[in-house]
């Protein structure tokens, strides 16, 4: 069997879904390839049986082996292939054969599918049609015959407080008048009351409390009456069964049990403690503050039940990293009708240690091991609190070497992380009013301190800060950093022109081609530039070679100006705000959309505590320069829905960084950069743009980027998926810095024809905790080009890129 075909009312079935519902379907194909029966058709299922009958029908074969290799030895050949066999007969799929009774079943599904879709005539006929080369094409031919429609909606409840609640909340109805008949959305709209109901204090409502039914004897016309009926509740009392009317339950009691475990749950209880309508109880000492472990407790002591409080309380729990996840929530009808509800709860041990080793690797660092140990305190303050301890270190080897040494790992980071994770809003102001407990209000305090040896510019960072967190609705999260401030010391700045090579040759080609060496030797017998700033300020001081060489001058002016910005030392107090929307509904939901906004302030209301300069230098905080600019980001992210393992996905970004205050560029680690495995994938980091220019120097950065990305991602056959996917972007220069030439400025609209553009295909590995990601990255469009022709110059595997990702790039 090699395809299957679904014709519905004399046309080719345009939806994937209906494909779904047959019991046979043909092995799967990648680009009209079935890959995964290729793979098993190399293997023998009895490999095992056929290589000991091959050796005993060739004896002369057996001995041949026997004296080159020991018996041991080719017993490990033996096992080797076997493996290899296994492997193949796993990661494949046996040919599919057409089975009869299968085409009965997919029939009978098809035909039950479309009366589901108020269809009720539909006939499904399905034949073969037998192909060369003994392959079976299955056609299904679907006559659905007019559709029937709501004609009237009957609704009879028995209750009367639930038939007020219905018809407070009938605006959102999914069975209409005059719609086509849709048992789906008959059966949604159940899901829909009882959440309804549940949400407002119905506790005993559930499935069996209602039904739909349809009246079709009106067949002429094609329409057909529904009818919803809603039973009152239903009550087993002493082997017989009555009904009685739905109350509004409310919840009376909250009882939590802060150390409940199997082990435990018979010991009596020796602490306990009230506070705001909820009573905690402990069998030891009470561990917890009451007024803190009650933020995340989102049921309400006196008010109705409802099914999102409960389901809140249980999320929010799991989610202050005390707890084991197994939150057990109990609810208790008391003799007077109301509520008791118990949650128990079991905490994780008070310490934990990790451990994680990555192994990475990049254009800048092609190979490094890193290594984390982390230390998490729990409860530490008695209220939830988490304090995490991490020392990382690197071992790294740096495409950028500059020490004397020739060892492979020459390079090395190493840094150490502080973190108090609290489950509320500390702030000196209350903020309930404006950000509840329902919110899920976090507070993160953290400082920092990591050093590097030979990456770049050795570096030593300190960063402090607190950001708030909190969700404002199911799909709606919000972070402020109220102060985020990192200070980023240079280091070896005197290795400068050895790290940044590319502007020492700049200058050397000067010397070569421009200003013959006279009474001043700059190079050495190799033709090294020597002193590298003395002779750029000897070039900035010559008036006659600004008049006569100014493009030189220029570029001698640039390579100054980028020296001091990347050489200084900064102090970047960061505000920010991030507003991020996502209707992804739970992890297997592949067809949603993210939007992600994001306003950045550096240094802007720390300026006004400092008196500015008598002259044009930036301001100074302890010493060192502040760096003030403003950055607004937005990035768009949209997953339609192809098939259930297949994804299309769109993402777009867009930053700018502009100076601000007596700051005229942004700081280098600021700044946007182009190219990566996450990025434009047809460019290594750092290596495309700004604008029309060509990885004029190592690290190219700017001020303002335009991203967008297309991928689809489909499935291979097993763990295995693929990607074709379409990158475009750069990065441009916005600022009013001399640094920059004309041809890395954003000029507006005409910059368009600067996009780079880049094409490619991965192979990604899903081991479910992670995606082990391979993206081979082509170049489409290179606008630094200067033929005029820039489509597919250099597409071609010799000039692509190759990255190794973990997980999607988006």
């Amino acid at each position: 069997m090699y395809k299957n075909k679904i014709i519905v009312n004399e046309k080719k079935a345009a939806k994937e879904e209906i494909y779904s519902y047959l019991k046979q379907s043909p092995n799967t194909k990648i680009l009209g390839i079935p890959l995964s029966l290729h793979i098993y058709n190399l293997t023998n299922p009895n490999y095992k049986l056929a290589f000991d009958s091959y050796l005993k029908r060739h004896p002369k074969m057996e001995n041949t082996l026997n004296s080159i290799f020991s018996e041991k030895q080719v017993k490990g050949m033996d096992n080797a292939y076997e493996s290899f066999n296994k492997w193949f007969l796993k990661n494949g799929n046996p040919p599919v054969l057409l089975d009869s009774a299968k085409m009965e079943k997919s029939a009978l599904a098809l035909r039950r599918y479309y009366q589901s879709k108020g269809y009720f005539n539909t006939e499904v006929h399905a034949k073969t049609d037998i192909k060369p080369v003994k392959k079976a094409e299955v056609i299904y031919n679907v006559t659905t015959h007019e559709p029937y429609y709501i004609d009237s909606l009957f609704v009879n409840i028995n209750t009367p407080i639930l038939d007020s609640i219905y018809k407070q909340n009938t605006a959102k109805t999914l069975v209409k008048k005059g719609e086509r008949v849709d048992y789906a959305k008959m059966e949604q709209e159940e899901q829909r009351l009882i959440s309804v109901f549940r949400n407002n204090g119905i506790y005993h409502f559930g499935n069996s409390n209602m039904e739909f039914w349809l009246d079709t004897l009106n067949t002429d016309s094609h329409k057909a009456d529904v009818y919803l009926k809603i039973y009152n509740r239903a009550i087993e009392k002493d082997d017989s069964v009555y009904t009685k009317p739905f109350e509004i339950k409310r919840v009376t009691n909250v009882n939590v049990f802060t150390d409940f475990s199997f082990a435990n749950k018979d010991l009596p209880i020796k602490d306990s403690a009230f506070y705001n309508g909820y009573m905690f109880y402990a069998t030891n000492k009470l561990s917890y503050n009451p007024k803190y472990l009650s933020n995340a407790i989102i049921i309400t002591p006196g008010g109705v039940y409802k099914d999102t409080e409960r389901n809140l309380t249980r999320q929010y729990l799991r989610e202050l990293q005390n707890f084991n996840p197994g939150v057990d929530i109990k609810y208790i009808e008391n003799n007077d009708g109301s509520l008791m509800a118990n949650i128990y709860v079991s905490p994780l041990k008070k310490q934990s240690l990790s451990f994680d080793l990555d192994v990475n690797t990049s254009n800048i660092k092609p190979f490094g091991i890193s290594g984390r140990v982390g230390w998490s305190v729990r409860n530490i303050f008695r209220g939830a609190e988490v304090l995490e301890l991490s020392f990382q270190g690197s071992f790294l080897n740096s495409s950028k070497d500059v020490s004397d040494n020739s060892r492979f790992f020459n390079a090395w980071e190493a840094g150490t992380t502080a973190n108090l994770r609290i489950p509320r809003i500390f702030f000196p102001l209350k903020t309930n009013a404006i950000i509840p407990k329902k919110m899920n209000p976090k507070t993160n305090l953290s400082v920092s301190v990591s050093l590097q040896k030979n990456i770049g510019l050795d570096r030593r960072n300190i960063t402090g800060g607190i950001n708030y967190n909190w969700q404002s609705n199911k799909y709606t999260n919000h972070t402020f950093d109220l102060l985020n401030i990192q200070y980023i010391k240079n280091l070896r700045v005197s290795n400068y022109f050895e790290i940044y090579g590319s502007e020492r040759r700049i200058l050397e080609n000067i010397i070569k081609n421009y200003i013959p060496p006279q009474d001043i030797t700059w190079v050495n017998e190799n033709g090294k530039l020597i002193a590298p700033l003395s002779y750029i300020n000897y070039v900035l001081d010559n008036s006659t070679f600004e008049s006569q060489y100014p493009s030189q001058y220029n570029d001698v002016k640039e390579i100054k100006e980028r020296y001091n910005i990347l050489k200084e030392d900064y102090m970047v107090p960061v505000m920010s705000y991030t507003y991020n929307l996502n209707t992804q509904e739970s992890f297997t939901d592949n067809e949603f959309f993210s939007f992600t906004g994001r306003l950045i302030s550096s240094g802007n209301i720390t300026s006004l505590l400092i008196k500015k300069p008598s002259n044009n230098e930036s301001k100074k905080m302890f010493g060192v320069s502040l760096a003030q600019y403003i950055k607004p980001e937005l990035e768009y992210k949209k997953y339609f829905h192809i098939t259930s393992s297949n994804t299309l996905v769109f993402r777009t970004f867009l930053g700018a960084a502009f100076p601000a205050g007596t700051s005229n560029y942004i700081p280098f680690s600021r700044s946007y950069s182009a190219g990566g495995s996450n990025d434009v994938r047809a460019w290594n980091t750092f290596k495309l743009g700004p604008g029309s220019t060509k990885n004029r120097l190592e690290f190219n950065v700017g001020s303002f980027k335009l991203t967008s990305n297309l991928e689809y991602r489909f499935k291979l056959f097993n763990n295995f998926h693929s990607a074709l996917f379409i990158d475009a972007g750069n990065i441009w220069d916005i600022t009013n810095s001399n640094q920059s030439t004309t041809d890395t400025k954003f000029k507006g609209l005409n910059s368009i024809k600067e996009i780079a553009v880049g094409s490619g295909l991965g192979l990604r590995y899903d081991f479910t905790f992670l995606v082990l990601r391979f993206d081979i990255g082509l170049k489409t469009y290179e606008p630094y080009l200067l033929s005029k022709n820039k489509w597919f110059k250099n597409y071609n595997f010799n000039h692509a890129v190759y990255n190794i990702g973990i997980n999607y790039p988006f």
